[in-house]
């Protein structure tokens, strides 16, 4: 009988480094195309090369992001909750799992004391990353809703969205605002984005906003947690949410959509959720999903290219005729 203490149990794994990385990078590169997530949204990635475009936006933008960013960083761990393992651990596993799903560094997470669900993400591209939880979406969010929240996050760094985003943040979200008022950033970047290129900017956020919707779903896997954390962003957690039924809130939405009020989204900076949850249901059927997870193929997918047409169809605010 052979010697149980005399078997090598690493005998038949792989242990070299090198070809790990190589197999892993091999793996992720095959989700890239020309660089870009083969998941982000069409329309995301169409105005986000025009903005580079547009004079000096991006150089103006990335160096006030970078000089806000340390400064930022500095009054939340001063004023925050910063996660790890020795402090909120089980949040801190769904950072790694969200960032080892996407293959992207692990951000770093805060949890700052607010009782609305909201979060947010800072960075200039994928250097040192920042998100932010409000103290309301830890409470009331099940570990799922919560991974899908930090997935969507963690697509905004996928996509290197940061410095865009990040001034998004800096000029419409609450939470920031509360830290940001400690840092002159916000009157140096208001007159920026006034005028024609706050519609411009909005429109593109909203659209970056159905990518990272897309990378939520690819972490967690599960779009009716996708789907219920949605509502609690609008109501809260709690047994308010276990009343929401989605379909007729769907169908309340559908029959307000074409009275002229929907013109007010052409301001804002998120599609409305209703609008968002159509189009995560339209890319839970697509091959691209699917690639990423592969375990939760259904009998049918639809392309990319379908899926993109129909979510453009769903964001559009003025008819095509006009």
């Amino acid at each position: 009988m052979e010697n149980p203490s005399a078997t090598n149990p690493t005998e038949n794994i792989d242990l070299n480094f090198g070809h790990y990385l190589e197999v892993r990078n091999r793996q992720f590169s095959a989700h890239l195309v020309s660089g870009i997530p083969d998941y982000a949204f069409s329309l995301d990635e169409k105005l986000r090369q025009q903005l580079t475009v547009i004079g000096p936006v991006r150089k103006i933008t990335q160096a006030l992001v970078s000089w806000a960013i340390p400064v930022f960083k500095q009054l939340l761990l001063m004023e925050t909750i910063a996660v790890g393992p020795q402090q909120y651990p089980q949040i801190h596993a769904l950072g790694e799992d969200c960032a080892k799903q996407l293959g992207i560094g692990v951000p770093q997470i805060f949890i700052q004391n607010d009782s609305n669900s909201d979060a947010y993400t800072f960075a200039t591209d994928d250097i040192a990353p920042i998100i932010v939880l409000s103290s309301e979406i830890v409470e009331c969010f099940t570990p799922e809703e919560l991974k899908f929240v930090i997935g969507h996050e963690c697509g905004h760094i996928h996509n290197l969205h940061g410095v865009y985003n990040t001034v998004i943040e800096i000029m419409t979200n609450q939470l920031a605002k509360e830290i940001l008022q400690k840092v002159p950033t916000k009157g140096i970047l208001e007159p920026f984005v006034q005028g024609g290129l706050t519609i411009f900017f909005k429109r593109w956020s909203r659209c970056a906003e159905i990518t990272c919707d897309r990378a939520g779903l690819i972490c967690c896997g599960d779009i009716k947690a996708a789907e219920s954390a949605f509502v609690k962003l609008i109501i809260g957690g709690g047994e308010r949410a276990r009343e929401i039924n989605i379909e007729a809130f769907l169908e309340q939405f559908r029959n307000a959509q074409s009275t002229p009020l929907q013109m007010i989204e052409l301001f804002n900076t998120h599609p409305l959720i209703p609008k968002r949850i159509d189009a995560l249901r339209l890319f839970a059927d697509c091959d691209v999903f699917h690639s990423w997870r592969p375990e939760l193929r259904s009998q049918e997918s639809r392309s990319k290219e379908e899926t993109d047409n129909l979510c453009e169809n769903i964001l559009r605010i003025i008819p095509q005729e006009y």
